[in-house]
């Protein structure tokens, strides 16, 4: 039995699996990801429980949409990240080892960044919170409610404010 199943094994013995827990955009969780255990940061609530998580280090298009059974808990630093899955391997190569292809652009944003955000329309004063990957970013809207936070798209940011 590996790790992982034992120690599934023990929280659906003790009846925690059981329990439902919702998980909120921006947070930042622990996944299965073929058998280990992943930080990833939940980017989109979907449907009948689905979630879609960006893996933290890695490119958006590795991003997933999970099912609440295989989000094993929130993520706690400080992380010893798990070598890259099989298939990112088999894909990058060499530059797997670190889970991010070297030859992707750095953010242009850093946490703490003041931008104007486009939503539904209009134009919102916002900070970064979280630098997801390099085009998608956690932000908070100045005079808003954290509820209100969400990742967005490099393609929604209109300009950086001073």
């Amino acid at each position: 039995m590996t790790r992982l199943n034992r120690r599934l094994w023990v929280l659906g013995s003790l009846g925690l699996l059981s329990c439902k827990r919702s998980f909120r955009v921006g947070e930042f969780v622990l996944v299965d990801w073929e058998g280990a255990a992943y930080p990833a940061y939940i980017i989109e609530v979907k449907g009948n429980g689905r979630l879609r998580v960006h893996y933290d280090g890695y490119e958006s298009r590795w991003d997933q949409d999970v099912g609440p059974e295989r989000i094993l808990g929130l993520a706690k630093q400080p992380l010893v990240r798990p070598p890259p899955p099989e298939k990112v391997r088999r894909l990058e190569g060499n530059k797997a080892a670190i889970g991010v292809a070297s030859s992707s652009p750095p953010a242009p944003y850093r946490v703490g960044d003041h931008v104007r955000v486009k939503w539904r329309g209009s134009i919102y004063a916002a900070q970064i919170v979280t630098v997801i990957s390099n085009d998608r970013f956690l932000v908070h809207y100045e005079g808003h409610e954290n509820a209100w936070d969400e990742p967005i798209g490099l393609e929604r940011i209109v300009a950086r404010r001073p």
